[in-house]
């Protein structure tokens, strides 16, 4: 799954699909359509969005989002004009009952056939109306093998305040209120959807006492500081640190013993768009096999195609951080749209960061 600070990436070749001609007091001047992107961090390959612009002359403009809850936050706020949304499953019920994704033109989007039976007709969109199934992972945590010598293997280890004295506080949790509480939960050895007040208590009085361990908050550049050492041990998508491991080969991704987060993220257009048929041909264009294939290969998550999916090298489809055997499996958790009880999740987040000295994220950052 998945700064603050927003990144904006434009990335624009002047030319001409719906380019007209505007003729303003004598002077002549070219507009082009835009596609706004709103997404995680590092989710697609820059190169296939030049491809994207240069195929259809448009411009991109992309954006980047650091938790579920900040885009919609934005998205009901006013959306800034986004074309194409990245939300993850247990947030689509609550949008749509928002009225704030619209029904997709599935006529459009003919690469759709390529979609997994696994990911058709899934719990959260059971018609298929609405998302498309983009890409999938786990979050669990890493850590440097150089630097950690006694690795925790489930999360109640994470979690335990005197072995990660060791670590000198060279530790992050990720700026989301679901994975952190639900990593959390699962220290305790209850469901990360649980709402009852006594199992958030306990999950919150687990991150009160680990608090001091951690130095910051940050889900969109703790991986670059995995790399450069500057942290030791993180809460972590599964994709950010296989495709760090290129840069350091001693980070090490683990998935909790005691359980883990799977998430998918879907492909949306938000009902405020400016240009939902161009923000359609956008998902078809991602979605054709040979493009996904780049895709999944360059970000290292989980494709939902399944044609992607037979394009993909075996050393990609073996390994296990990003594919996990069935038994793996067996240990992972969907995170439910939990309607209005959320707000017990909102309080006990809230009293985890209340008088908050600790860095959320940096001024500016690349998921």
């Amino acid at each position: 799954m998945k700064t603050k600070a927003l990144v904006v990436a434009v990335l624009g070749v002047v030319g001409g699909l719906a380019t007209t001609l505007v003729v303003l007091k004598g002077k002549t001047t070219s507009t082009q359509k835009t596609l706004h992107v709103y997404t995680w961090t590092d989710y697609i390959d820059k190169q296939i969005i030049r491809e994207f612009e240069q195929k259809f002359n448009v411009k991109v403009v992309e954006e980047n989002f650091p938790s579920n809850e900040v885009m919609i936050s934005k998205i009901k706020a006013g959306g800034a004009g986004f074309d194409v949304i990245v939300p993850s499953d247990y947030v689509i019920a609550s949008m749509k009952q928002d009225n704030l994704l619209m029904k997709l033109p599935r006529e459009k989007i003919p690469n759709l056939v390529h979609l997994s039976e696994r990911f058709r007709n899934v719990n959260y969109d059971e018609t298929g109306e609405h998302v498309v199934p983009y890409m999938w992972g786990t979050t669990g945590f890493a850590y440097n093998s150089k630097k950690v010598e006694k690795p925790p293997k489930s999360w109640k280890e994470f979690f335990d305040v005197a072995k990660a004295q060791s670590s000198n506080k060279r530790i992050s949790l990720l700026d989301d209120p679901r994975e952190v509480l639900g990593a959390a939960l699962k220290a305790n050895g209850i469901s990360l959807n649980s709402i009852q007040t006594d199992d958030l208590k306990k999950a919150k009085d687990t991150l009160l006492a680990f608090k001091p361990m951690v130095s910051r908050f940050d889900t969109m550049s703790y991986k670059d500081l995995l790399a450069s050492g500057d942290l030791w041990m993180a809460q972590a998508y599964s994709g950010d640190i296989v495709k760090m491991q290129d840069q350091n080969p001693e980070l090490r991704y683990v998935i909790p013993e005691d359980g883990a987060t799977l998430w998918v993220d879907n492909l949306a257009i938000p009902s405020g768009a400016r240009e939902p048929e161009l923000a359609a041909e956008f998902i078809n264009f991602v979605m054709t096999p040979e493009i996904n294939q780049r895709i999944a290969l360059s970000i290292h998550y989980g494709t939902t195609n399944d044609k992607a999916r037979q394009l993909l090298p075996q050393s990609e489809l073996n390994n296990t951080s990003i594919y996990p055997p069935k038994e793996v499996e067996a240990r992972l958790e969907l995170f439910k749209d939990l309607g209005n009880a959320i707000e017990a999740v909102d309080t006990a987040w809230a009293e985890v960061r209340t008088e908050d000295a600790l860095p959320v994220e940096p001024p500016s950052a690349q998921r």
